[in-house]
């Protein structure tokens, strides 16, 4: 199989996994709360890399890891900030409407590329942007009332993520990309952990099903996917890998309404339309960069 096909392959299986998870957290989420769900997700993912480390005698990760725990804790903590507040996005407006709104990640980590980093802004990019912002108000059109606390929390949730990914570019070039994510699963679970229990959010009584369902999501999206993605990066380019997920959220949208039997509005699909229309743009721009002159 050449390295298109695999990278495509990957891509797609991303897709797939991360687009199941936020059915799998709703599904939780009936059983306990968001507090409680992230520590059982966060833990289970950890314990999925720290398993594959070891099984797959890849330990020196494992001593990477804790070599730069300084680094890997900030990783953490921006993610447990970025899941508590996406968490509670998803529990208010849904899996569709967080699904869609979560590609912001891509935005603000393209812009604070070019802020930050100093790498160039097209004209085409700028409207990559501006086609997803509209596509926010498209996506709140008619219940703006309702919506504004979910997309604000989402947003936010998406600002984090990016920083998480700006800073993860940075220490990508010291710390293997495999180590980052492992450490940053762990750091999650400490933190979320030591937040709901020290806020008293964290249930004892948890229903089997709901250790099931975090499982699953845990092993899918939260190491699986990761693992895929990082294996898609390998063998194919980085802007076509995000062109292809973008895809996420319109399976999330199929696996709601299999699941759920949530039906996906006129205004969920049109505004995610927009936003994922806006962050191929994006993507697809940062491909077509001409290189810096030496």
């Amino acid at each position: 199989m050449s390295d298109k096909r695999k990278g495509v392959s990957f891509s797609v299986l991303t897709s797939l996994m991360l687009g199941f998870l936020p059915v799998l957290m709703v599904l939780v989420l009936e059983l306990v709360n968001f507090e409680t769900m992230n520590v059982v997700l966060s833990g289970f993912s950890s314990v999925f890399f720290m398993l594959f480390f070891v099984l797959a005698k890849k330990r020196h990760y494992l001593v990477v890891l804790f070599r730069n725990w300084k680094k890997l804790s900030l990783l953490g903590l921006l993610g447990t900030a970025g899941f508590l507040l996406y968490t509670y996005g998803l529990l208010l407006a849904g899996p569709v409407n967080a699904g869609f709104l979560l590609q912001f990640t891509a935005v603000f980590t393209i812009l604070f590329g070019v802020v930050f980093l100093k790498e160039r802004f097209t004209r085409q990019e700028g409207l990559g942007v501006v086609a997803a912002v509209v596509g926010v108000f498209v996506l709140a059109y008619g219940h703006f009332d309702v919506e504004l606390v979910s997309t604000v929390a989402v947003l936010c949730a998406a600002v984090l993520f990016a920083s998480s990914n700006l800073i993860s570019k940075v220490y990508v070039k010291n710390i293997n990309p495999l180590s980052l994510a492992g450490g940053n699963a762990l750091f999650e679970f400490l933190f979320l952990f030591a937040y709901a229990f020290l806020f008293g959010k964290l249930q004892v009584a948890i229903p089997t099903v709901a250790f099931a369902y975090a499982i699953v999501g845990a092993f899918t999206g939260g190491f699986l996917g990761f693992i895929l993605f990082f294996k898609a990066l390998e063998v194919y380019e980085v802007s076509k890998v995000a062109s292809i997920r973008t895809a996420e959220p319109f399976l999330t949208a199929i696996f709601s309404f299999a699941v759920l039997a949530l039906t996906p509005t006129v205004n969920q699909l049109a505004g995610g339309i927009l936003i994922v229309i806006g962050v191929i743009t994006l993507s697809l721009a940062k491909q077509k960069k001409p290189a810096d002159p030496q």
